[in-house]
């Protein structure tokens, strides 16, 4: 009966001693170096003899391995002499490269993972209708209706380089609680109206559609009031002072 051995194949020679390091619950501040070093080349005798190529890191390690080992069986006063103002403990330089490859293996775990969970993310195509689904308002905005402030917004995503007529909503910390005490101070600020549009751009995709949710939510308040000077021209907002008096330009009154 023929036998298959299967050896688990490594990155390279730090990926092998973690592994070897970990498999065996071994102190990585305090590697028992002669272990390590006869388990570390039994695993290249192995693939040695099962034709697996491995790289000359592999072997230029086992050298290093073995010098640790030399240089640890020398009495303490030869060693010191051969060291010469070196580290007192010969395993302190490979201690530390094997912390920095266990960091950078530990962040790309994070990385790929970060990576496979945005993969399961999809996106909805989203139009005028399914907009005023989502963001309903029942009362016209004086000679205005949603669905013109919802035409325009969704002209200018569409305007956006690069991307395409998708929303997306991840984690933020912009609220739209916090976005209508904005802009209704903004736009308290400007007695002779403010652009629609000028509110909405330069932000990231998600500050936008916060940012349309909480102009919707003043509009249906009665905060503020949306007017054009002509049909289908720029869509202007103006504070109400809660007169019942729209203190708004007669151009776009007349309209």
């Amino acid at each position: 009966m023929n036998y298959q051995v299967v050896l688990p194949v490594f990155e390279g020679p730090m990926d092998l001693l973690l592994h070897l390091i970990d498999t065996n619950e071994l102190d990585i501040y305090n590697i028992p170096i002669a272990f390590i070093t006869s388990q570390y080349i039994d695993y290249l005798n192995k693939a040695e003899e099962i034709d697996l190529t491995l790289s000359g890191d592999f072997v230029l390690m086992a050298g290093t391995l073995l010098t640790i080992k030399a240089r640890m069986l020398l009495p303490k006063r030869i060693q010191a002499e051969a060291d010469e103002g070196e580290t007192d403990d010969p395993r302190d330089e490979l201690v530390e490269k094997l912390l920095e490859y266990r960091l950078y293996k530990e962040k790309a775990a994070e990385f790929k993972a970060l990576e496979q969970s945005q993969s399961r993310v999809f996106f909805r195509e989203v139009d005028d209708k399914t907009l005023l689904q989502l963001f309903p308002a029942p009362n016209p905005v004086g000679k205005l209706t949603t669905h013109d402030l919802t035409r325009t917004f969704m002209q200018i995503l569409e305007s956006l380089a690069g991307r395409e007529k998708f929303i997306q909503l991840p984690r933020d910390t912009v609220t739209i609680q916090a976005q209508i005490v904005y802009l209704l101070k903004i736009i308290k600020q400007q007695p002779g109206g403010i652009a629609f549009r000028s509110l909405l751009g330069g932000d990231s995709l998600r500050t936008m559609v916060t940012t349309f949710m909480a102009l919707l939510e003043l509009l249906h308040r009665g905060k503020i009031w949306a007017r054009q000077k002509e049909s289908f021209g720029e869509i202007y907002l103006f504070y109400n002072d809660q007169n019942g008096k729209e203190a708004i330009p007669n151009e776009f009154v007349s309209c």
